[in-house]
């Protein structure tokens, strides 16, 4: 099936979106060209590549490898970098995840190989500390982003493309030090932490972010608050990419618990958008912890014909 869904997009056919049984690593060849990445419902996983921690609940945000979110329909992947003997390794704080920055890109692209209608909004981010390196951060990416593997993947501007622009690109969206005409991508470097804040408008990019991730309500009725504001406000602002972040903690005993916050905001989501299926509105970037084909396919259902 998979082999015949590639055939048809390699010569140029439309395949209709299955409510019912959804295409979810092909989800972009039902939209149109023409359409704005910011007038779009985009899922999207937080911390993308943390599947492993020393202590249950601690760091682990995602039970499926990046490989396995993309074809789940995600999108949008926030990827988490330390510097470390001039090589990037793949990190949620202090802890290690046992992928580098060449697994991440070898999962993405072999994805889109495969799926060349589709596209990936990539959120790269320097995380924890930079130890025996002699290059900076920034010459250290770009020698990953200029492999001859990775190169032609990326797309090559400051402004957000279409749809039909992205096809088969990576977008990324650059939260370390540096410059466009060195490492690319659209400058989120002033990032603000634990808040909801408008980016600064640069080159008609309009980007705001809902990243409130410390949870002090036992019930997440705060969190959740702030991300149905967004869902909503979203589908009234086709202009402004919106990234929101269902993602977050609630500490117990003082030690951070992220399934605490996931188990519910993740179900609240899924019945937010199984009560919104076939409106066609979107809802902007949703990015989450424990992200899954279900909660996807809620998400598009809302979204898409």
């Amino acid at each position: 099936m998979k082999l015949l869904i590639n055939i048809a997009l390699l010569t140029g056919a439309c395949t209709a979106f299955n409510a019912q049984a959804a295409p979810l690593a092909d989800w972009m060849n039902t939209v149109s060209d023409d359409t704005q990445l910011t007038a779009m419902t985009i899922p999207g996983t937080h911390d993308s590549g943390a599947t492993h921690e020393p202590l249950p609940g601690i760091a682990k945000t995602q039970n499926t490898t990046i490989a396995q979110q993309l074809d789940n329909g995600v999108r949008y992947l926030d990827i988490r970098l330390r510097h470390y003997q001039d090589s990037l390794l793949v990190h949620h704080g202090s802890i290690y995840q046992h992928l580098n920055f060449d697994d991440v890109m070898q999962q993405v692209t072999d994805f889109l190989n495969l799926h060349p209608s589709e596209t990936v909004l990539m959120q790269v981010k320097e995380e924890y500390d930079a130890t025996g390196n002699t290059h900076s951060f920034e010459q250290t990416f770009v020698d990953y982003k200029n492999r001859p593997a990775y190169r032609n993947f990326w797309w090559g501007h400051s402004y957000l493309p279409t749809m039909g622009q992205a096809r088969g690109k990576i977008v990324l969206l650059r939260r370390f030090a540096g410059s466009f005409y060195t490492s690319g991508g659209i400058d989120m470097t002033y990032w603000e932490d634990n808040t909801s804040f408008n980016t600064q408008e640069s080159k008609g990019v309009k980007i705001h972010v809902q990243d409130s991730y410390k949870v002090k309500s036992s019930t997440n009725n705060n969190k959740w608050s702030v991300i149905k504001q967004n869902l909503d406000n979203a589908a009234q602002s086709p202009g402004v990419l919106t990234l929101n972040f269902s993602s977050g903690y609630s500490p117990t005993l003082g030690i951070p618990n992220i399934p605490k916050v996931s188990n519910d905001i993740n179900q609240r989501l899924l019945n937010y958008f199984n009560e919104r299926k076939g409106q066609k509105q979107s809802h902007g970037v949703i990015i989450s912890d424990f992200s899954s084909a279900a909660l996807s396919q809620a998400e598009l259902k809302a979204y898409l014909p």
